[in-house]
């Protein structure tokens, strides 16, 4: 792939499922998913092209960054890396372009020039008509210095060795972006509306009542708007209809949420489990896996009958969305895609896999498709 055309159209939906799947089980073949810690908004995520240009990043990896997903478009991964690192990172960034997966160590510094230590996994993703078209990166944070991880790792038997260098986000890095999200979105709304509100009340001094009433107008939506925010951040933390009703009444709910705010789309919810049948540790990823399954059909699939079913199987708990939609025949992404679409799947796929879990999308021409989840429970 020429780093200089337009990439991200090339990169398949099922590619990148594909790819994502051989990911996780490259980086963990140990145990998979054990010792992991994920952070609120799961796995940081990335297509690069071979020589480390992002095609596409979804919110967790810009967070990480300290960029929008759209500032990350384009920019060049080892030009984010300290000059004493640039040359290191673009041999690892070589040798990934010619292996089928590859993970090492490296430094990136973020939006403010703060130098992060990460492992970077990377996988190639397969195009049946150029080969080897990009690479699904995978950043994760060790909770320990690399040099430390190095003198640790001798020590350490195989398995004990994977748990631990492949850690996912850190919490002390996830209250730091909590932080820097509550400074720099909340902090700055609630700035402006204060400055809206003075501004709006010299004129009502003036006598300029007509004008201080535009501005107080333009003022509460403002608010209404930071509000909506702080609902997003907590709701990241822990879905609140979860604790208020637990994980099938939560589900329920979802169903008849998407249902109002959507035109023309039947949301039907078949359940047979009961919120103890669901491990405590399950229910938070089995919401938000819904949650984005139903928010994709809604968006991109055209579907107009979307049925959630939640019930037990043999050993586990199964959940399946079947839509009537376009379904998606490994049609190819486009960028803006890739950073919805194709990240948030395999998003939801890492979320279920990193438990133990299997996920599969199956998708039936132009008569819908089927997103399936099981855990062992």
């Amino acid at each position: 792939m020429d780093a200089n055309e337009p990439t991200g159209s090339q990169v398949k939906l099922a590619d990148l499922i594909e790819a994502m799947r051989k990911l996780c089980i490259a980086a963990r073949p140990h145990e998979p998913g054990t010792g992991s810690v994920t952070d609120a908004r799961g796995a940081a995520l990335a297509v690069l092209t071979p020589d480390g240009t992002f095609l596409s990043a979804n919110r967790t990896a810009a967070a990480l960054l300290g960029y929008s997903n759209a500032e990350l478009v384009g920019k060049q991964l080892v030009e984010m890396a300290p000059d004493d690192c640039c040359a290191a990172l673009a041999r690892e960034l070589s040798v990934s372009a010619h292996r089928e997966f590859h993970s090492f160590p490296t430094v990136i510094s973020d939006r403010t020039g703060h130098p992060t230590r990460l492992m970077l996994h990377q996988q190639t993703v397969s195009s049946g008509e150029t080969g080897r078209s990009a690479l699904l990166t995978l950043f994760e944070e060790p909770l320990i210095s690399v040099p430390e991880l190095a003198d640790a790792t001798r020590l350490l038997d195989a398995s004990a060795r994977d748990r631990l260098t492949y850690l996912t986000m850190g919490q002390q890095k996830e209250r730091q972006r909590l932080a820097a999200e509550l400074h720099d979105g909340l902090g700055q709304a609630l700035t402006l509306v204060k400055l809206m509100a003075e501004d709006a009340l010299m004129r009502i001094r003036r006598g300029q009542v007509d004008d201080a009433a535009q501005l107080l107008d333009a003022t509460v939506l403002r608010i209404r708007e930071t509000i909506g925010d702080v609902r997003q951040i907590c709701g990241e933390l822990r879905p609140l209809m979860l604790e208020q009703l637990g994980l099938p009444a939560a589900l329920s709910s979802l169903c008849r949420r998407i249902e109002r705010s959507a035109e023309n789309v039947s949301v039907m919810f078949n359940c047979d489990v009961d919120d103890e049948d669901v491990p405590e540790h399950l229910k938070a990823d089995i919401f938000r896996l819904a949650q984005e399954a139903l928010n994709n059909t809604v968006k991109h699939a055209a579907a107009t009958e979307v049925t959630l079913g939640f019930r037990r199987i043999a050993g586990g708990l199964l959940m399946t969305i079947q839509d009537n939609g376009i379904g998606y025949e490994n049609r190819p992404l486009s960028t803006e895609d890739a950073c919805t679409t194709g990240l948030g799947l395999i998003g939801m796929q890492h979320r279920v896999e990193s438990h133990g879990g299997t996920f599969s999308i199956q998708s039936f021409g132009t008569s819908g498709t089927l997103v399936s989840a099981a855990w062992n429970a």
